[in-house]
């Protein structure tokens, strides 16, 4: 009897993950709205880290991560990547159970929308190129540039006066913050595997737990004001579109569409959009932080 291709691993390790971060969104969406005012002010860290549903949450999320490093150790980010989108197929009917509702028929049509869209725009994104890892001046750059990015991102979305779009502004970050955190711990995987414990050391081992950390914040602030479907819609696009510029720019990967790839990723960008704005709570999404009650 013949081994499985390793790559059906990675799909196997991929879909673990995707049902750990579901479990693990869910959570942090119901904790969000335990928490009064944005995340984003002084003085809530401690808050959150005091409440057990965080800890829950944590749990998955190391879950997550846990089979993301099995997943892109098996798989290139290509094929693991677009499966990320099963955590809005699982996620939406999951938050809507434990929230007491049904889902409703626009959060299906935008969650159908967006995943794809997503499909659409990954098909003609990337294909295999010469590279694979990020070198050390990329890991540097990368690391360091995501880090300062994310920061000044949270710091503006507590300047913005609308829940609504600072809920926007956060989910992307996270997304980001993820899509960015697969290319430094699939070079991390293969620096460590190469060189030992000296590969702990590498820009990329070293940036990974920051960018996750930070990821994990932003994503969680990113649910106050609004229902689960919207901000995980606006992470889930933002993480395979990061990880793709990142393999583009600096793994060896390559635009693959030409210009009809541009306009095929142009148009399901806005399908994607349109199907992020069917998930946001409607019609009575609070501009105070806090979301109405089920419908």
């Amino acid at each position: 009897m013949t081994n499985p291709d390793p790559i059906w691993w990675g799909v196997l390790f991929a879909l673990l993950s995707c049902t750990s971060y579901t479990a693990a969104a869910v959570a942090q969406r119901h904790l969000a709205t335990r928490i009064d005012g944005p995340l984003t002010g002084g003085g809530r860290l401690g808050m959150l880290l005091r409440h057990p549903l965080w800890w829950v949450s944590l749990l998955f999320n190391c879950g997550r991560a846990g089979f993301q490093v099995a997943a892109v150790s098996n798989a290139p980010l290509t094929v693991v990547q677009p499966l990320g989108v099963m955590v809005l197929v699982f996620g939406i009917p999951l938050s809507a159970r434990v929230g007491g509702r049904r889902v409703r028929r626009s959060e299906w049509l935008g969650a159908a929308l967006t995943v794809v869209s997503l499909g659409a725009l990954l098909s003609v994104a990337v294909t295999s190129g010469t590279g694979g890892v990020l070198d050390d001046a990329g890991s540097l750059v990368v690391g360091g540039g995501t880090a300062v990015l994310l920061l000044a991102t949270a710091w503006a979305a507590g300047r913005v006066p609308s829940a609504r779009w600072r809920s926007y502004l956060l989910a992307g970050a996270a997304g980001v913050a993820f899509g960015v955190s697969s290319a430094t711990t699939k070079t991390a995987v293969a620096v460590i595997a190469a060189d030992g414990v000296a590969g702990l050391l590498h820009p990329s081992t070293l940036a990974t737990p920051v960018i996750a950390v930070l990821g994990l914040l932003l994503s969680q602030a990113a649910y106050q004001g609004m229902d689960l479907g919207a901000p995980l819609g606006i992470t889930i696009f933002a993480n395979p579109a990061a990880a793709t510029l990142v393999g583009i720019g600096f793994m060896g990967k390559s635009y693959a569409g030409g210009w009809a790839g541009a306009a095929v990723a142009l148009v399901s960008a806005l399908a994607a959009a349109q199907g992020v704005r069917l998930l946001t709570v409607t019609p009575r999404t609070a501009e105070d932080g806090r979301v109405p009650a089920a419908e």
